[in-house]
């Protein structure tokens, strides 16, 4: 089954997709298919009208599916992707007579709407996905340049082509936003309010990524190809809950030298990688922490700490406060607010 999914920021979305299933959308922002075992849901969230958009899809689908998404032949629109898997899903991104594969359980994106975009999920497990289209010029006044006129970053003349392009290993969603806050199946009434500020808080900070790419590689130290290479690698290998491979196979899956591939790392990511990947884990660390679901020791231990000892002296390094110490202070914040000094009674 191919269903196809329009690359456009739009508000007849979910009944185009409806359609393909002989139904109606539950809202204009609102479609969801259940039969069985198959499971096809979409939510959407207009940013700004025809500028900036949000889909947040869910699928399980026990048969093979396929979404597709046409190239609309300018690059006026891109797009940025996120993908979260219990099987391996497979993108074909495809431009005139050239195709690209990958292949992965998480995979991050970030191309134009010149590509053909082919979307092949597991059969039979869950996946969940968010992308977020943005208008050329609307990412462009962000970043505070002239979409018309040439520039010397290879990030914006990369923008003002018109060649079909992608990057791979745009990472920033693990440590921004939680999948399973965005797609709990018990959903406040102030889901839609909390999944929007969530995503805005993504594209805010991969503006600010993006804007100091720009900004660091006007030089032209590395060439764009070296920034795919990187970016690739850091996609594939730095998992919050996994070990850092070392460096020199790090630099040999780029196709570099060891030395060109830690300058070109701190030039992207603004540390060199196991800086990175223990901030990455930290950052993960105080999310789970403040969520107050697991202890100390569950999340040392899902992290990859062998022992507590070592994530307290990690953590208290970073933070100034061991992780304890952390929630507590939460936890009492939160209690401050529940019962402020108003809300006691007259005597």
């Amino acid at each position: 089954m191919e269903i196809l999914l329009g690359l456009r920021p739009s508000h007849n979305w979910m009944a185009q997709v409806a359609e393909q299933f002989g139904t109606v959308p539950q809202s204009p922002n609102e479609f969801s298919y259940e039969k069985d075992d198959l499971l096809f849901r979409l939510n959407s969230l207009i940013i700004e009208p025809e500028k900036v958009a949000v889909i947040l899809g869910e699928i399980r689908w026990s048969t093979p599916l396929n979404t597709l998404k046409k190239s609309i032949n300018t690059n006026d629109y891109w797009i940025l992707s996120f993908i979260l898997s219990e099987g391996p899903h497979t993108y074909t991104l495809i431009h005139n007579n050239t195709k690209h594969q990958i292949k992965a359980i998480k995979s991050t994106l970030f191309y134009s709407s010149k590509m053909t975009v082919d979307t092949i999920w597991p059969a039979g497990k869950r996946s969940r996905f968010i992308t977020i289209g943005f208008h050329r010029d609307w990412i462009c006044e962000k970043l505070g340049v002239d979409a018309t006129t040439s520039s010397n970053s290879p990030f914006v003349t990369m923008l003002q082509s018109e060649n079909g392009v992608y990057f791979q290993g745009i990472s920033l969603f693990e440590r921004i936003v939680s999948f399973d806050n965005l797609f709990s199946e018990a959903r406040s009434l102030n889901w839609a309010l909390l999944a929007e500020a969530q995503c805005y808080e993504l594209i805010v900070d991969f503006i600010s990524q993006i804007a100091t790419i720009k900004s660091d590689l006007s030089n032209n130290k590395f060439s764009p190809c070296d920034i795919k290479q990187v970016m690739e690698v850091e996609n594939r290998h730095f998992i919050a809950t996994g070990m850092l491979p070392s460096l020199e196979f790090l630099a040999g899956e780029a196709n570099m030298s060891l030395s060109k591939f830690k300058k070109c790392f701190r030039q992207i990511y603004g540390s060199a990688p196991y800086e990175y990947h223990l901030n990455l884990k930290l950052d993960i660390a105080k999310k789970l922490l403040l969520q107050n679901k697991w202890t100390v020791a569950e999340i040392a231990t899902q992290l990859g700490y062998s022992s507590i000892a070592s994530f307290n002296k990690v953590f208290k390094k970073k933070y100034n406060m061991n992780p304890t110490a952390l929630v507590n202070e939460h936890l009492n914040q939160l209690v401050y607010r529940i019962k402020s000094p108003d809300d006691n009674p007259p005597e």
